[in-house]
């Protein structure tokens, strides 16, 4: 429950505009060209011994009337980020040296939140490999509490929005 609280502060202060810049702002990534959305990344504290890394990228146009795309690759071993944002439905693609505009994005409809989950996938991390989640059938068949927490907190916000 915990986790589900942090993933949807940090979506909802994505929205916040404030005089002061966000600390995980991205300025530009290297090579990119110029773009007119905004771009965050960052890690959610999941407890003290594990986090989730997160790249969110806001819709092309009208951020703050599009809807909320939560991407998931899953693991172990596949990254949202690796694979999903920068490979499959991101704003760019790697050519060469430089990033290049992926005229399929899914940004230019929605705002994007790529989440690198379980622990231990792509940039997320654990202090100790006995926090990490076992993978299997059972556990991918069963909703986490952390799922059930952010769709009920969805379905919420848009039934009062």
């Amino acid at each position: 429950m915990a986790m589900a609280a942090l993933v949807i502060q940090l979506c909802i202060s994505m929205g916040v505009d404030s005089s002061l810049p966000h600390p995980d702002k991205i300025a530009r990534l290297p090579g990119q060209p110029h773009v007119g959305f905004q771009q965050f990344s960052g890690y959610v504290t999941v407890d003290h011994h594990r986090a989730l890394f997160y790249y969110f990228v806001e819709a092309e146009t009208d951020p703050e009337s599009k809807p909320l795309v939560l991407w998931l690759n899953g693991g172990p071993g596949c990254s949202s980020l690796g694979l999903g944002a920068f490979s499959e439905n991101g704003p760019f693609r790697p050519k060469g040296r430089v990033l290049i505009r992926n005229e399929h994005s899914w940004n230019r409809e929605a705002n994007m939140l790529y989440l690198e989950t379980p622990v231990g996938v792509g940039f997320s991390y654990a202090t100790n490999s006995s926090t990490f989640v076992a993978v299997d059938d059972e556990a991918t068949g069963s909703p986490s509490p952390f799922t059930s927490e952010l769709l009920s907190f969805l379905l919420l916000s848009e039934r009062h929005r």
